[in-house]
């Protein structure tokens, strides 16, 4: 039957699903966890800060490369490899939309030490016992002193006149 719509391309995005999307959270029976990419490395492979507090490097998943870009601050989701004895090599499996990151802490998934605002630089987190002040107090030498103090007495001679007499 020959394609009455077009040329031979017509049917490449025929496979692509435009349907509801449903969010999907972590599995811990998996060895999944949420994370954030700090920078991208190259060839697919990412630091990610992941959420239980480790540094890993992400591998994209064969099925999302070249479909699915991955940008710095973005918030995916890792399934970290059991088959190596070292813990810091995971699997990028779902990367989020941003309104999929807005209801995942709407539902408490992630920590709350975790910005993922990425405009955000720095978190308050109300300890300002732990903060240091600092003074800046110029230091003073007896013989600028002595000057200032002759400075201050000239001007207190100086007679001020008003404008609004002459």
């Amino acid at each position: 039957m020959p394609n009455a719509k077009g040329g031979k391309k017509f049917k490449r995005g025929k496979k692509q699903g435009g349907g509801e999307k449903k969010l999907i959270y972590k599995d811990p029976k998996e060895d999944q966890e949420y994370g954030k990419v700090k920078r991208a490395c190259g060839n697919g492979r990412f630091d990610i800060e992941c959420f239980d507090g480790k540094d890993r490097l992400g591998i994209l998943a064969g099925n999302m490369r070249k479909k699915i870009w991955v940008n710095k601050d973005d918030i995916v989701l890792i399934s970290r490899w059991d088959f190596t004895t070292d813990s810091d090599k995971c699997s990028i499996i779902h990367k989020y939309s941003m309104d999929e990151v807005k209801k995942l802490e709407r539902d408490n998934e992630f920590p709350k030490t975790i910005i993922t605002d990425p405009t955000a630089e720095f978190v308050n987190f109300g300890n300002d016992e732990d903060m240091i002040t600092f003074d800046y107090a110029e230091p003073s030498s007896s013989s600028e002193d002595e000057e200032d103090d002759e400075d201050d007495e000239d001007d207190e001679d100086e007679e001020v006149v008003d404008l609004d007499d002459i």
